[in-house]
């Protein structure tokens, strides 16, 4: 089931606001600025969902919160990025 913008709490919103900056800064070549907040919204959206959803599952809450500070590891070691 899909969620509308209007059902969405106000720090979902701010989450999917962090992922697309995020996204926009990579593209426009700032790598590292872009990468970090990206995992913060990532990691955010990721959070938020499972607190909401009935049905929880540990996975469901891990896999994404280890992915998105695996970002965050790479984003801050990356050694040029601009």
């Amino acid at each position: 089931m899909r969620a509308k913008w209007n059902e969405l709490s106000k720090l979902e919103q701010l989450s999917i606001l962090f992922i697309f900056i995020g996204t926009g800064l990579a593209i426009i070549d700032r790598v590292r600025a872009g990468s970090i907040i990206l995992a913060l919204g990532t990691g955010g959206f990721s959070y938020l969902k499972y607190k909401r959803v009935g049905m929880k599952r540990r996975i469901e809450l891990f896999l994404p919160l280890a992915i998105a500070c695996g970002l965050l590891v790479v984003a801050l070691t990356l050694p040029h990025a601009r």
